[in-house]
């Protein structure tokens, strides 16, 4: 009997098996549900904040409501912190966080972290400067989404997600979602942003974070999945929202201060907590 009959008649029998699909495969189709969620989160976030009237309306009041105390010590910290931000700082958290991927033998990590702090915050840039626009419906036509400050440090927020060894990445997750969540209501608290920029920011970020996973860090070593860190995430991001409404951050007690403020410091903090949780899971299926 030949060869060219023998192949089939021994797959027919379990004896000849199918090469297995490449570990790209598999980031690919863990990562891309994640990727469609947060760059249709983009999407609907920008058509709501700067195409209609109800959205822009809100925006403008929750930044008018939670600057309300733009003179307090407390509000003059928050900027002092924000100010820290910068591109030299950027670089040496990077640094930090590639050497540790480096340090563990995931140098496909250190690229990928590499990949995702730039490819965010290039993308928030390029969207804020050249590409969204915000008609003017009765509250300016100013464009500041996405925010670049929640970009920035969020992408380092989920690169120490990526890079971070599998024991005390439930730390790091809930840190990280405490610090994305805080960063983004002390833009909004500073006068610097709309809440709907954050968001953006946020969102533009969990989507490079999911694209790199899928395309350039690996599959499993050992092909344990481990915990996904969603109740950590959560419970920073509660931190978060929480130390905001209770500690007021001196803004004036508004009308409308009982509902925007609760509401505002949910969605953002939420929406860091999700993001940060959701990629832990994400990680801990593509890259242990």
């Amino acid at each position: 009997m030949s060869l060219t009959t023998e192949r089939p008649m021994a797959a027919q029998q379990g004896g000849y098996q199918q090469p297995r699909p490449r570990k790209l495969s598999w980031n690919l189709r863990s990562a891309m549900p994640v990727f469609v969620v947060a760059v249709l989160g983009v999407l609907a976030t920008t058509w709501v904040a700067l195409y209609t009237t109800r959205g822009q309306l809100y925006d403008q009041t929750a930044m008018r409501v939670l600057d309300s105390g733009n003179g307090s010590t407390a509000n003059a910290h928050l900027v002092q912190l924000l100010q820290q931000v910068s591109v030299g700082g950027t670089a040496i958290a990077l640094a930090i966080m590639a050497g540790v991927a480096v340090l563990r033998g995931r140098f496909r990590l250190a690229l990928a972290a590499g990949v995702l702090v730039v490819g965010a915050n290039v993308t928030t840039q390029l969207l804020k400067r050249y590409v969204l626009e915000r008609p003017d419906l009765g509250q300016g036509a100013v464009n500041s989404l996405p925010s670049g400050h929640t970009t920035v440090v969020f992408s380092l927020v989920l690169a120490a997600v990526l890079v971070s060894p599998r024991a005390l990445r439930w730390l790091v997750v809930l840190i990280g979602s405490a610090v994305g969540g805080l960063t983004g209501l002390a833009t909004v608290i500073a006068g610097w942003h709309r809440p709907s920029d954050v968001v953006a920011g946020l969102l533009v970020t969990l989507a490079w974070a999911a694209l790199v996973s899928g395309l350039l860090t690996g599959g499993p070593r050992d092909g344990r999945i481990g915990h996904s860190g969603m109740f950590a995430a959560l419970l920073g991001g509660a931190l978060a929202a929480l130390g905001v409404i209770i500690y007021g951050f001196g803004w004036s007690a508004a009308a409308d201060a009982s509902k925007v403020i609760p509401f505002t410091a949910a969605v953002i903090a939420g929406v860091a907590a999700l993001a940060v949780g959701g990629y832990a899971q994400l990680v801990s299926r593509t890259s242990n």
